[in-house]
C-alpha cells in the first residue's frame, strides 16, 4: 500500500470538512476515495464537488473495495455501530470524538477494532498544539517534580440558544447523549488525563441555566488518584460562562506548569515543597520561585489534518497515531464518571460501571418528549445488538 484510500462516513459541518481537506491535502501517504451520507442531497452535492463516489449506505461504500480507511463524522450514536461495520469489513478506523455516547459502545469499538486486526485512532486534534504538546513533555520529564494537582478551567465552548435551535436534536439526551461533557470538553478531558494523568474516583455536579434544553451545559468535578500522595483533580467546563476560558494548571513538587490559551507559564521553586516544609525554620516563608513563559515550536492552534496524516502513516508503518482508540475511551470514562456522580449525588469509581450508566441515560433519554423524531438512541442501540449478537 503507497498511499491509504480514506473514505468519509457522516457530511455534515465537520465530515466535508475533513473531506474537502484530504482531497485538497491529501498527499502521497492519503487520498479520497469515497463519501457516504444518508442524507441523498448532501451524499450527491459533496461527492460532486470533490469528483468522488458517493454513497448514502456505509455498508455499501465499506463493500465497494474503494476505500482502506474511514473517518467516521456521524452524530455520536452512530460512531459505534458504523465503527463496528467497517472493522469487520477489514478497514481502519479513525473516529470523532467522543468515541460513544457511553463506554460499553466505546470498549465494544476497542475490542472489535483489535479482533480483526485494524487500526483504531480518534480524532483528537488538540493533543498536536504545540503548547499541549510541550506541556505533556515537561511533565512526563519531571520538571515541575511528581504532580500533586491537576486543574482543567475550560469555558472555551460559549454557546448561544441559536445554536441549540439550529437542529432539533441538539440539546436532547435521546439524539445527542448528552450536553457539554459530551459533545464540547471531551478534548479537554483528553487533555486533562493525558497530561495530568487518569483519576481513580470523581465527585461531580451538573446543571443547566439560560439555555433551554435538555442536557447539561455547566459541569463541574473533583477527581481522586491513587497512591498515598493525596494528588487531586479539578475539572469545570461549561457552554454559558462569558469571557471564554481556557486554563490547564499542573502543580508538581518542584513548581507549575500553566496553560493558558496557548501560552504556556513555568513557575520554578528553588527549592521542592517537600524538602522546604520539613526544613524551613520561618513559620510563614514562601518558597521563591521563577517564573518564564516556555518557548514553544510551531504555531498555535491544532490541526485534523495532523491527525489523519499520522494516522495514515501508522497504518503504512511509518509512525504513531495521534491517539489510539483505546486511550481515547478515557476522556470517555471521564465524562461518564461525571455523569454518574452527578445524578447519584456521590463518588463513582473509575473504569465506569457500563451497565449503570446506560440506565442512567436511558432514564435520561425519553424520546416521547424529544423535539426531533430521529431517535438516535434508539435506532443505533438496536443496531449494535444487532451487531454484537451476530459475532
Amino acid at each position: 500500500m503507497r498511499a491509504v484510500r480514506f473514505g468519509v462516513v457522516g457530511l455534515g459541518s465537520i465530515g466535508a470538512v475533513h473531506a474537502r481537506r484530504i482531497r485538497r491535502e491529501g498527499g502521497e501517504c492519503l487520498s479520497l476515495a469515497a463519501v457516504c451520507s444518508e442524507v441523498p442531497r448532501e451524499a450527491a452535492s459533496v461527492g460532486e464537488e470533490l469528483d468522488v463516489p458517493f454513497f448514502t449506505d456505509a455498508q455499501a461504500m465499506f463493500d465497494s473495495g474503494l476505500c482502506d480507511a474511514v473517518i467516521i463524522a456521524t452524530p455520536h450514536y452512530w460512531h459505534a455501530p458504523i465503527a463496528i461495520r467497517a472493522a469487520r469489513s477489514g478497514l481502519h478506523v479513525l473516529c470523532e470524538k467522543p468515541l460513544a455516547v457511553t463506554v460499553g459502545p466505546g470498549r465494544a469499538m476497542v475490542e472489535q477494532c483489535r479482533r480483526h486486526k485494524v487500526a483504531f485512532g480518534a480524532m483528537l486534534q488538540h493533543r498536536t498544539r504545540p503548547v499541549m504538546r510541550t506541556m505533556k513533555r515537561m511533565v512526563d520529564a519531571g520538571r515541575i517534580g511528581p504532580v500533586y494537582r491537576v486543574a482543567l478551567n475550560c469555558t472555551y465552548w460559549y454557546r448561544t440558544q441559536a445554536y441549540y435551535d439550529s437542529a432539533p436534536w441538539r440539546g436532547t439526551w435521546e439524539d445527542e447523549g448528552g450536553g457539554v461533557l459530551l459533545n464540547q470538553a471531551p478534548h479537554h478531558l483528553d487533555l486533562f488525563q493525558w497530561i495530568g494523568g487518569m483519576p481513580r474516583s470523581v465527585v461531580g455536579m451538573v446543571s443547566t441555566r439560560l439555555h433551554r434544553i435538555e442536557v447539561e451545559n455547566a459541569a463541574h468535578a473533583v477527581c481522586r488518584y491513587e497512591g498515598e500522595g493525596g494528588k487531586t483533580g479539578y475539572i469545570y467546563a461549561s457552554t454559558v460562562d462569558a469571557p471564554s476560558c481556557e486554563q490547564l494548571m499542573v502543580c508538581g513538587d518542584k513548581g507549575v506548569l500553566l496553560a493558558d490559551g496557548d501560552v504556556l507559564v513555568l513557575g520554578k521553586l528553588k527549592t521542592p515543597i517537600s524538602r522546604h516544609v520539613r526544613t524551613c525554620p520561618g513559620y510563614f516563608d514562601p518558597i521563591p520561585c521563577r517564573w518564564r513563559q516556555v518557548k514553544l515550536r510551531g504555531r498555535p492552534g491544532c490541526d485534523h489534518m495532523t491527525v489523519v496524516r499520522a494516522f495514515a502513516n501508522y497504518i503504512l508503518g511509518k509512525g504513531p497515531m495521534v491517539a489510539g482508540g483505546e486511550e481515547a475511551i478515557n476522556e470517555l470514562e471521564l465524562s461518564n464518571a461525571i455523569y454518574l456522580a452527578a445524578f447519584k449525588g456521590k463518588a463513582v469509581n473509575l473504569p465506569v460501571d457500563a451497565d449503570e450508566i446506560e440506565r442512567l441515560i436511558a432514564s435520561l433519554a425519553r424520546p416521547g418528549r424529544a423535539r426531533s423524531k430521529c431517535r438516535f438512541r434508539t435506532r443505533s442501540q438496536r443496531e449494535l445488538r444487532r451487531l454484537l449478537w451476530k459475532r
